[in-house]
């Protein structure tokens, strides 16, 4: 009796192995291309609108294996500085840094929890984190497939910044006050890496 549950372990263990070596195997990375992808966050004011950019991200997600539009994303995250978000005018990168609490904390992450594709478009659900605070967003973006290992995910979030507990930025004495609804319009575009871990390995050992 002792013998067989320890087989059934073993044979357990054995396949488990077998499961897990071949999702590594599968996996696609697919990391941002920075210089051709773009961030804006436009939101209004009690006298103009306003736009700022963001200058760099930090951003990667991985496929179980290379088909964007069908198969399953294993993860995806994205991650930006505070400081990293510009406009024209340094009053109101001031603002907008003391009012996401740079100091504290000063980046915004962003974490895929689930992905639902059809075609060139699809619906992610994304834990962002603002200021300290974590909220799951749900919001709308379109696929498409650039050819040569490229990908470009395209959407716009809407969002109010008070849902972060953030207080628009205001200047002049407060006779400039910024809406508290924004969005974040995004163009961004992915160059597929190497395959992971094994699949990379078997790969070299086959062109020797």
């Amino acid at each position: 009796m002792k013998k067989m549950i320890k087989m059934m372990k073993v044979s357990t263990l054995v396949v488990f192995l077998v499961v897990v070596s071949q999702t590594i195997f599968a996996q696609v990375q697919y990391k941002l291309d920075v210089q051709n992808s773009s961030m804006l966050i436009k939101g209004t004011s009690t006298i103009h609108d306003w736009e700022m950019k963001v200058e760099d991200i930090n951003s990667a997600f991985s496929l179980q294996s290379e088909n964007i539009f069908q198969d399953k994303l294993i993860a995806g995250n994205l991650l930006v500085n505070v400081e990293d978000i510009k406009s024209e005018h340094s009053l109101m990168d001031k603002k907008t840094y003391e009012a996401l609490k740079r100091e504290a904390f000063p980046q915004i992450k962003a974490r895929v929890v689930k992905a639902e594709q059809s075609q060139n478009s699809g619906i992610v659900h994304v834990e962002l984190t603002i200021a300290g605070k974590t909220k799951t967003v749900t919001e709308a973006v379109q696929l498409t497939d650039l050819g040569n290992g490229k990908v470009e995910v395209k959407g716009v979030l809407k969002m109010k910044m008070s849902e972060y507990d953030v207080e628009p930025p205001v200047a002049l004495m407060g006779t400039i006050k910024t809406a508290d609804e924004i969005k974040v319009e995004f163009n961004l575009v992915y160059n597929k890496e190497e395959q992971l871990f094994g699949e990379a390995n078997k790969n070299k050992n086959n062109n020797k």
